[in-house]
């Protein structure tokens, strides 16, 4: 009985240290969109000083990050409804001297738009007592909640620990002599899309008896997964004879969808069920994680107000944010159809019959981008309101995967 009780504290000892190693991990992986992600989810739930906790790590640890307009914006909204005025205003005063021709100026609230002038002309601002006070209790509330979840979790591992102890146990009592283990190896790298993976295999009989076992895999169908002989990577395996003490050494061969998005997880599964006990079974999960290109597309005029008769410059970017390099692209931009392709320098560029822009990209690689500019010219005839917005479409031609994308609108405006 001992040696159970010192098992049970050593496993859930484990359990512990695994959580704590996963949650270090993760700290070290966070990004500028994982915290405004954050901070956003925070403000939807009323959390508003959390809201403002989350901004300010942002703007501390990415003070150059794309997201600071809104970010700004969030900490000025979050204040003005925890009764933060002061902060409030410097917050909306920040935005708007930072992003002078930001469309989101127009989204800012009566409230924040008054207590900046109030600010802007040196008046002090005081704060409500009564909106501080709620956004405490919010935070107090989440913070209780949090360390009751934790509690709850840390009582369900210690639970979960102790019954598959004691499940373990009495299976070994009545058949202890069924033991068998499975080992994957290759499990932690992604795999491409578009590749035959190969994941080696080895299944071993540590019992005192020869055993018989029905093998499956349970994967989606799209993988094709199947269990070889390491000899004979044609010979599908379903029924394995193995000796005591004996190894059986083979692969799981499978086909990665050319179809699946960059870090796609698809779990997969092996079953050994025992011929003699159906209620018998071992198995081994992992997950199948895929690497591949995840392109992406920001095309827009040069400027957001344009009008009739003006030549500007219109600008694409393509980008990979996945974790493949991207090959053999080709991009098609459709242009506004009150805008005239005027000609560019660039001689990857091409204009079809139908007036389609198309340029070739050989590769990009994971984090990079290419860009292309041409000058175009809007149409005399082109009325003041209308919203000038292009399309592109890209083609991974070695995928066989195509991603379509609007472009940025642009305004007509009349002419001053």
């Amino acid at each position: 009985m001992k040696n159970v009780t010192r098992n049970i504290t050593q496993l859930i000892l484990a359990l512990i240290f695994i959580l704590i190693s996963f949650a270090r991990g993760n700290a070290n992986e966070i990004d500028d969109s994982t915290v405004f992600v954050e901070a956003f989810n925070a403000y939807q739930q009323k959390d508003y000083l959390l809201t403002i906790d989350k901004c300010d790590q942002l703007n501390q640890a990415f003070p150059d990050s794309p997201l600071r307009d809104v970010t700004l914006l969030l900490i000025a909204r979050a204040s003005l409804k925890s009764g933060n005025y002061e902060r409030a205003a410097k917050s909306t005063v920040l935005f708007t001297t930072e992003f002078p021709e930001s469309g989101l100026k127009t989204s800012l609230e009566d409230e924040l738009k008054i207590l900046a002038n109030r600010y802007q002309k040196g008046e002090v601002l005081g704060a409500d007592k009564t909106l501080q006070i709620a956004a405490s209790k919010v935070r107090s509330d989440a913070l209780a909640r949090e360390r009751a979840a934790k509690l709850k979790l840390e009582m369900e591992l210690a639970a979960k620990a102790k019954a598959e102890q004691e499940r373990l146990q009495a299976e070994k009592i009545a058949r202890s002599s069924i033991n068998v283990t499975i080992s994957l190896n290759g499990v932690d790298e992604p795999f491409p899309v578009g590749s035959n993976g190969n994941m080696p295999i080895e299944i071993s009989n540590n019992g005192k008896n020869n055993e018989d076992f029905l093998l499956t895999i349970a994967a989606a169908k799209e993988y094709r997964a199947i269990l070889v002989r390491a000899n004979k990577p044609d010979e599908n395996i379903t029924r394995l004879q193995l000796a005591a003490g004996e190894t059986f050494k083979g692969n799981i061969v499978f086909r990665m969808p050319a179809e699946m998005v960059d870090g796609n997880r698809s779990p997969m599964m092996v079953k050994a069920v025992s011929t003699k006990f159906s209620d018998i079974s071992f198995q081994k999960e992992t997950i199948l994680v895929s690497s591949a290109p995840l392109v992406r597309s920001v095309a827009k005029l040069a400027k957001p107000k344009v009008t009739p008769g003006e030549k500007l410059n219109y600008h694409v970017t393509v980008l990979n944010a996945g974790s493949l390099t991207a090959r053999n692209l080709t991009v098609r931009l459709k242009l506004p159809t009150q805008v005239d392709f005027q000609g560019t320098k660039d001689s990857a560029l091409k204009q079809e019959a139908n007036g389609t822009i198309v340029f070739k990209v050989d590769q990009i690689e994971m984090g990079k981008l290419v860009e292309f500019d041409m000058e175009v010219k809007v149409r005399e005839d082109s009325e003041v309101g209308q919203e000038l917005r292009g399309r592109l479409e890209i083609v991974n031609n070695s995928l066989q995967r195509k991603d379509i994308f609007t472009a940025r609108a642009s305004t007509v405006v009349q002419r001053q």
